[in-house]
């Protein structure tokens, strides 16, 4: 959905972090839908002069196996016969060969090792040929998206994390008529389908405690940038998982959602292509979502909180006054400009790297460009998150608010964005604050003295002292 503009750096990172993009050519499309890019910036780009870029194209077939030919190519270590497909441009981007091979080792480092291929798709964009492939590893699924010209040159090539527990499952429409249930000894899981007569209808899941005398508060969970699902499932951890279940355990009901941009990600594009805003996006599910939960009889349409995510949290502020929500809590949120969130993460990252001081002085170069060029992300998209932050809306609020934030989150940072939360918030008796020690953007125990994306380890659960906290702060209001 995003297009990615010659000379953006050629890897990004954007809060809660699962896809990975290595060109950078002028308009080629991304279909993959995903604000959150893993930064691999340092990893074999920019081998000054003495790399060799191949000019020669790779005669693919012209059928829809090319796709999985490349593919194939790249998961047998045949680096050369998949980089040969490259334009020079593509070449230079990525690193030729060797770039190649470390950031797929990069990449399969966290999804595991190659089992099959178990899907591919065509996407249609009349100038560019757009081959989607899914590949099963041990640990999670990769597509890869593939860019062709019509003479079969490799112009954009991205890769893009899911759950192999569910994506190649074709889906089937479901039956409306009735909810799924399933029921263990303390919540009942109510399958749903939010927002069921409009055009981006959204699989949900509600989780209702059990043995319900009165009334009960609800939270809805709005997600991280990127396409995720329900269970904001990223490197192999469900966060929204773990969030309603621990909270249902202890009486409150909690709505989660398919994102639009999972769910419906090339319609959107048809529909809005670069003008996008988080509107369609994030926002208005969100806001709907209220509604939604009323319909509830046992739950108290007066305490229906919103809990925000990364840019969930940093919408937060926004959908609680919008929908006009009892309060919000806002989980490694913040209220600083996205582009500058994302400078500082490349900037990170590129730090902790064991590069030569030119080799740094370069990527530092190429994340100014990115930065001026919106990092190769529609500039309209921007525009309009900016309209939301979470500081006017903040310092006017009258609605309770609970903004949490860990030691080691990486990407969001101690330091600035929830010190600026603390200093926005200076004087307002209805906000409060809490920091944890150790934790991480996905609030996991950290394992790294120095954390980068590598330390979101799959199979990881949630801190359950952050999640207590919340259970705590929602039954006093």
């Amino acid at each position: 959905m995003k297009r990615i503009m010659r000379n953006a750096i050629t890897v990004l990172l954007v809060l809660i972090t699962i896809a990975v993009i290595t060109s950078c050519q002028d308009n080629i499309p991304n279909n993959n839908s995903n604000d959150d890019i893993v930064n691999t910036a340092t990893n074999g780009l920019n081998h000054d002069d003495k790399t060799e870029y191949v000019e020669t194209i790779i005669e693919w077939d012209n059928e829809p196996e090319r796709a999985e030919q490349f593919v194939l190519a790249i998961v047998s270590g045949e680096y050369a016969v998949a980089a040969a497909g490259f334009d020079a441009t593509m070449s230079r981007a990525v690193g030729g060969i060797e770039g190649l091979r470390k950031t797929w080792e990069d990449i399969t480092e966290i999804a595991g090792d190659f089992i099959c291929i178990v899907d591919s798709d065509i996407v249609d964009d009349g100038e560019y040929d757009i081959r989607l492939v899914t590949s099963m590893h041990e640990k999670l699924g990769i597509v890869s998206q593939i860019v062709f010209t019509n003479d079969n040159a490799v112009v954009g090539l991205y890769f893009n994390f899911t759950d192999i527990q569910d994506h190649w499952i074709v889906p089937v429409e479901p039956d409306n008529s009735i909810s799924t249930m399933e029921q263990n000894s303390k919540f009942v899981e109510i399958s749903e389908i939010l927002r069921e007569s409009s055009d981006y209808p959204l699989n949900c899941v509600l989780t209702m405690p059990l043995n319900i005398s009165e009334k009960i508060p609800a939270v809805v969970l709005v997600h991280g940038s990127g396409p995720l699902n329900m269970n904001s499932f990223a490197y192999g951890i469900s966060i929204f998982k773990d969030i309603a279940e621990y909270l249902s355990e202890y009486g409150i009901a909690v709505l989660r959602y398919d994102k639009r941009t999972y769910s419906h990600g090339e319609k959107l594009y048809i529909q809005f292509g670069d003008d996008l805003t988080v509107w369609e996006e994030t926002i208005e599910d969100a806001v709907l979502a209220k509604a939604f939960l009323r319909q509830f009889e046992d739950i108290d349409e007066e305490r229906i909180y919103i809990l925000g995510h990364s840019l969930g949290g940093m919408l937060a502020p926004f959908i609680v006054n919008e929908g006009e929500y009892a309060g919000g809590v806002i989980m490694a949120g913040s209220p600083r400009n996205l582009l500058d969130i994302m400078y500082d993460q490349n900037i990170y990252l590129i730090d902790l790297s064991d590069i030569s001081e030119s080799e740094r002085s370069v990527l530092y170069e190429q994340v100014d460009e990115a930065k001026d060029m919106c990092f190769g992300l529609p500039e309209n998209y921007f525009i309009d998150l900016d309209a939301h932050l979470s500081e006017e809306y903040l310092t006017a609020t009258d609605r309770p608010f609970l903004i949490m934030h860990g030691t080691k989150d990486w990407q969001i940072r101690t330091d600035v964005d929830f010190a600026l939360y603390q200093e926005i918030a200076f004087g307002n008796d209805n906000i409060e604050f809490r920091l944890y020690d150790g934790l991480n953007h996905l609030f996991i125990q950290s394992v790294m003295d120095s954390p980068t994306q590598e330390d979101y380890i799959p199979n990881s659960k949630v801190d359950t002292e952050p999640l207590a906290d919340v259970v705590a702060w929602i039954l006093s209001k």
